[in-house]
């Protein structure tokens, strides 16, 4: 797998978790790092409690505290003027749902809903830029955004990016950044919110069908090909909420 990751505008920077309680937080993270041999930087109120997950150092994930949140997951693109992307966004039809706001000296940050109603975020780096690996075990590796109206959302994000939406011969919709694969834009297959689903790459899908359950999630599909990989789907005890892994391969290009 490429071990670069990108930063360029309209590119997925970050992904954090929101959870309600000190229990959830505290369970949470035991759950990932047993998934993910991850390692935490824990905040503190200050920084209403936003932890830093990092796979050998570098890092890949936050987790916070917020009342009511449930487990709610947000993928970030990066951004060098988050006011004009707003403002762009809006115009293709999003909803602002937190206005751009300063995050001390790491940068500025937006939340924004698509034209679908699945949530984003947008991040302007100061001194935090995001990903510090990608394409690698333990690390993100793809994105796929899932809603009732995949070519809608797809239409969204090429015009908000300037990337290429291409559709492939199963009605599979991608979105590129040049020759570079970075997503899926995919149709629901029940009455679940549109959403965006960040995977991470595992050493082994037969590890995650043995860690998983023993702690205490389930396993909803064991093994499904995807391009150049494979994916496991399983929900985490804390929220129930749906994740995704794929194993170790070809980043698909």
């Amino acid at each position: 797998m490429p071990t670069f990751t990108s930063h360029e505008n309209g590119m997925p920077c970050w992904v954090d978790v929101m959870v309600e309680t000190d229990e959830q937080h505290h369970d949470l993270r035991a759950f990932l790092t047993a998934l993910f041999d991850w390692t935490w930087d824990l905040g503190g109120p200050e920084m209403g409690y936003y932890s830093i997950a990092s796979s050998n150092g570098s890092p890949v994930l936050g987790l916070s505290r917020s009342d009511g949140a449930r487990g709610a997951t947000t993928t970030y693109f990066t951004t060098s003027d988050i006011d004009a992307t707003v403002q762009r966004a809006t115009e293709l039809g999003a909803t602002a749902m937190m206005p751009a706001s300063q995050v001390m000296e790491l940068g500025h940050m937006a939340v924004l809903s698509d034209p679908t109603g699945a949530n984003f975020g947008l991040w302007q780096p100061g001194t935090f830029h995001g990903f510090g690996v990608q394409y690698e075990e333990n690390a993100p590796g793809w994105f796929d955004h899932v809603s009732s109206d995949p070519q809608k959302a797809g239409e969204f994000y090429a015009g908000l990016t300037g990337f290429q939406l291409t559709t492939m011969e199963d009605d599979m919709r991608i979105l590129q950044n040049g020759e570079q694969w970075y997503a899926s834009v995919s149709h629901a297959q029940s009455d679940d919110a549109a959403h965006w689903q960040p995977i991470f790459v595992v050493d082994s899908l037969k590890r995650i069908h043995e860690v998983v359950p023993r702690h205490g999630g389930a396993i909803l599909v064991e093994e499904m090909p995807v391009p150049g990989s494979a994916i496991c789907v399983f929900t985490e005890p804390v929220n129930g909420t749906v994740m995704t892994v794929m194993a170790a391969g070809d980043h698909p290009e």
